[in-house]
């Protein structure tokens, strides 16, 4: 089973951290699974305009074919004004849905309060659903407030639920494959 975990903004490295120590939970729980991660920040890529696949930059070409390549994915996302960031939809415009159709997606999301979350739902949710993917009933929400002064995860309430969704994505994603 090969997971994906995509870090989908350019902003800040909260993001980052959160999709790493679900990644890392899921490694602990499922060791059987092969994981890679990816960071947006960390590759060009260029604005979806509708031409074929084989027409795009080197970066861009890459991630499409390790989305296309995994059996299930760990998405994790800033919240800015409210909404994912532009980034995330371009990756998520370029992506073919077929490379996504029925394939299991844990969600995490940051952003600077709570009333953020809904973006989870309002936004990214619709989205998922659309490009027909198998996303979990629940996601995990984090605020400025669960991280340290050296930016490390913090708050005992949310590793918990982080690993309480690092065992329910594997469970889908292993009974997707059964």
């Amino acid at each position: 089973m090969k997971i994906l975990g995509i870090s989908g903004t350019l902003v800040g490295s909260k993001t980052s951290v959160v999709i790493e120590y679900l990644v890392n939970q899921i490694k602990k729980q499922y060791p059987e699974f092969e994981i890679e991660m990816i960071d947006l920040k960390d590759f060009k890529l260029e604005f979806c305009d509708g031409r074929p696949l084989d027409k795009y930059n080197d970066d861009t070409k890459a991630i499409i074919s390790k989305i296309d390549g995994a059996d299930g994915y760990v998405l994790g996302t800033t919240i800015l004004h409210c909404s994912i960031p532009g980034a995330l939809k371009n990756l998520l415009d370029l992506v073919p849905v077929q490379s996504l159709e029925a394939k299991p997606i844990a969600l995490v999301a940051n952003g600077g309060n709570p009333e953020h979350s809904q973006a989870i739902e309002k936004h990214l949710k619709p989205i998922i659903h659309y490009l027909k993917m198998n996303a979990l009933p629940t996601n995990v929400f984090v605020t400025s407030n669960d991280f340290n002064q050296q930016n490390h995860l913090n708050n005992p309430e949310i590793q918990e639920q982080l690993m309480v969704l690092a065992k329910d994505f594997g469970e889908r994603c292993n009974h997707t494959v059964s």
